[in-house]
This record gives C-alpha cells, sequence and structure tokens, in this order.
C-alpha cells in the first residue's frame, strides 16, 4: 500500500509540473489593472514590490492588430523637442509611447535611420552597434514588424515606415545576445515596443530612478517582453524619455511616472523628437 501511495504521489507530481510548464508564463503575470480603451486596444498596469526583487510600476498597451480599425503613426519632429503627450495630442491619439533616440539639443532630431511614408527622414549618423540592432517597420500592406538589422540602414521601398532602434530584444521567437555594456547592465526606466504571436503590438513603459520603481537591466526588459508573449520585440529610448500616454488620463494624459523631475508623479515628461502614437 505504501509504495502504492507512493506511486500516486509521484505520478500527481509529474502532472502538476507538465501542467505549469504546458502554461504560457504571461499567465502569471499578475495585473492591478486591466482596462478597454478603445476596441481591440487594452491598458494594463502592473505594480508590484517584487518583480526581479525590486519595486516596479509598469504600464501596457496590447493593440490586436488583426481587428483595430486605427492607424498607427510614426510621429517625428526634425528640428525640435517636444513632449510625447503634446505629439499625441497633436494627433488627437488614443494612446502614444515615445520613440527612438535623438539629438539632446535644441535642434532635436532622430539620430538613428527613419523613414516614413515611404521618404527618407534621417540618415544613421550615431553608429553605436547595439542601438541599430533592430527596428520597428510598417510595410507598404501596413503589417507591422520588428526587422532585425542585415547591413546597413537605409531606404527600402518595401516599408512606409521605419525607425531604428536596439538593443533588439527578441526575434523569431528566439531571444537575442545581449551587450554586457554600462547601458545594458545598469537598471534604468525604459520603453519597448513588440510583436506575439498572434499579431498583438505591445507597447511597454517603465518606471524607474524612483524608490518605488527600480527599472529593469535590459535581460530583465528582455525576459518581460517574452513573457508578455512576444516573439520579436525591440528596446527604444529609455531614461527619462520614457513616457505612456492615453487620452483623458490623469490631467496631461501620462499614466506612467516620468524620472526628469526626480519626483514620482506625472510631471516630469522629457521633450523628444518622435513617437509612436495609436490613433482611432
Amino acid at each position: 500500500m505504501k509504495s502504492i501511495r507512493t506511486l500516486k504521489t509521484l505520478v500527481a507530481s509529474i502532472l502538476l509540473i507538465a501542467l505549469l510548464l504546458s502554461c504560457s508564463s504571461k499567465e502569471f503575470i499578475q495585473y492591478n489593472a486591466n482596462e478597454k480603451i478603445d476596441d481591440h486596444v487594452v491598458w494594463k498596469v502592473i505594480k508590484s514590490n517584487d518583480i526581479n526583487q525590486a519595486p516596479a510600476s509598469i504600464n501596457i498597451l496590447d493593440v490586436n492588430l488583426n481587428k483595430f480599425d486605427g492607424d498607427i503613426v510614426l510621429a517625428w519632429k526634425k528640428d525640435e523637442l517636444i513632449p510625447t503627450s503634446d505629439i499625441a495630442q497633436e494627433y488627437d491619439a488614443i494612446a502614444a509611447i515615445n520613440g527612438s533616440f535623438f539629438d539632446l539639443r535644441k535642434t532635436g532630431g532622430s539620430v538613428l535611420f527613419l523613414q516614413e511614408d515611404g521618404k527618407v527622414i534621417q540618415e544613421t549618423y550615431d553608429k553605436i552597434e547595439f542601438i541599430n540592432e533592430g527596428a520597428y517597420a510598417m510595410d507598404t500592406s501596413g503589417t507591422i514588424s520588428i526587422l532585425k538589422r542585415n547591413g546597413d540602414w537605409g531606404y527600402s521601398p518595401a516599408y512606409d515606415d521605419i525607425i531604428v532602434s536596439g538593443p533588439l530584444l527578441l526575434h523569431n521567437n528566439e531571444l537575442c545576445d545581449l551587450d554586457s555594456v554600462r547601458f545594458n547592465l545598469i537598471r534604468n526606466p525604459r520603453t519597448a515596443i513588440g510583436i506575439s504571436n498572434d499579431y498583438h503590438l505591445i507597447l511597454v513603459s517603465i518606471d524607474g530612478r524612483h524608490a518605488e520603481a527600480a527599472g529593469m537591466n535590459m535581460w530583465e526588459l528582455q525576459d518581460f517582453m517574452h513573457e508578455l508573449g512576444c516573439s520579436a520585440a525591440l528596446n527604444l529610448d529609455g531614461g527619462g524619455s520614457t513616457t505612456m500616454y492615453i487620452k483623458g488620463k490623469n490631467d496631461n494624459g501620462l499614466v506612467n511616472y516620468p524620472s526628469d523631475n526626480g519626483k514620482y508623479d506625472h510631471q516630469g515628461e522629457r521633450k523628444v523628437s518622435n513617437a509612436i502614437v495609436v490613433v482611432r
């Protein structure tokens, strides 16, 4: 009898392990808020004292591209810097995140390759390898993807929109190699964009530089985007630039806690050069 009970216990343990392994890891993510902000657009919030053994404040936009009948717009400014929220309001957007790296001087402008509506807006002049590894792109049929660098970035007639950034976190369902540079090693606010296997656009802002939100290093961000179900994912400009806007939320539309004013509030927004904008 004892041997039978032992066998049953062993079988039950094996079945439990198999069940856990069969579940997608994103099923174990606990959301503090989960709100539909438009048809096929969901806003999710995570606040925790223990993500990667640190406090976290994370906002996620999930856009079902199979059904969403609005537009995803690559918005940019050539010679000026303005807040992401102002860019969003110019487009009467329902949501937006900040985009890729830019010139911090008053002249503004992207420092990486940018193509919009089939026209080259900016050639690459910052050639740091790890921030040139990938790109958000929309082809001429309107299909959105994350591209992996194959040679130098340049004009492509197959795409309407391309904006380069990096590091590339995930590609073709595989984790990408990450360089052991300070930019990747240190926890900071992060902005990322991903595509899931079922063709959802995943936009993420991760707050940092606050006692209430530690940010993530690049490996933590990579793992998190993978847990969200992304098959491809790309790091965008982070740090003080990290911003998520949702129309009608708070006084200025900001739902994250930008770090430029050193306060854990919605007022520390940095002026940027480009953004990815969700328009109805």
